[in-house]
């Protein structure tokens, strides 16, 4: 299967996400949301896919504390919602809405938007800002993952390994060419057995680059200053603890 448009959103992608996440990944980010976030009372998480770290997420809220899973994607949130049924009543509100249209109860703790803003444009980013900074309470967060590449970049294709599931293994094979100011991927998922190539699907997207020097010019202009020596795989911010005048 090839979709060559992107129109299928997560259609392909979905069912592969949690095998081929890589797991050094997945560590540092759980490191640094444990990190920045113990005891909040709200969060929002931008499109939290299939749940890889919403419950992680939950873990550090506060008693009384709730999570607003903000997740456009049907099929993903079929996961998500999959995934947190096997909790035990977890606090979560799942949102089918998007970045920029979602509605939460304010104020909140934290905005978290994990490998998500290769969907977003400039004027959706700033928009997203203009969205959610105000609704932070004073001190708020705004938690992003490392963005990779930080410019435009042809990447030749690589292997990442994902995991095996009983008497299957899965991995990609990644690659990327520049378009204009951003890129497009191409990623082949695998499926084996023993030494056979079992299935194989392919979906090509386009990807929004974004540097850290330009999501810290627009999150300073909203009102929020980096937090000093943030974990690593992590890009925070801090809104000011008063309104700007």
């Amino acid at each position: 299967m090839t979709d060559l448009s992107g129109k299928d959103g997560y259609a392909v992608n979905a069912q592969y996400y949690d095998l081929i996440f890589p797991a050094e990944q997945r560590d540092r980010i759980t490191t640094g949301l444990r990190a920045l976030l113990p005891g909040s009372n709200r969060i929002v998480e931008i499109g939290s896919g299939t749940g890889l770290f919403t419950a992680v997420l939950v873990e550090q809220l506060s008693d009384d504390g709730e999570l607003f899973a903000v997740e456009p994607s049907a099929v993903m949130r079929a996961a998500l919602a999959t995934r947190l049924s096997g909790l035990d009543n977890p606090p979560v509100t799942i949102l089918p809405e998007d970045a920029i249209t979602a509605q939460v109860p304010e104020p909140f703790d934290a905005v978290v938007m994990l490998h998500m803003l290769t969907h977003l444009t400039g004027t959706d980013r700033n928009a997203a800002w203009r969205h959610w900074v105000p609704r932070l309470r004073p001190g708020g967060l705004v938690i992003t993952d490392e963005q990779f590449p930080q410019e435009p970049t042809d990447i030749p294709p690589s292997v990442i390994l994902g995991r095996t599931l009983g008497r299957r293994r899965y991995d990609t094979v990644s690659q990327a060419r520049t378009e204009g100011d951003g890129m497009v991927w191409t990623v082949t998922y695998r499926v084996h057995e023993e030494d056979a190539l079992v299935t194989q699907d392919q979906v090509s997207f386009p990807s929004v680059v974004v540097s850290h020097a330009t999501i810290d010019t627009e999150l300073r202009a909203a009102d929020c200053q980096p937090v000093p020596d943030a974990p690593e795989g992590i890009w925070a911010w801090r809104k000011s603890d008063t309104n700007p005048t």
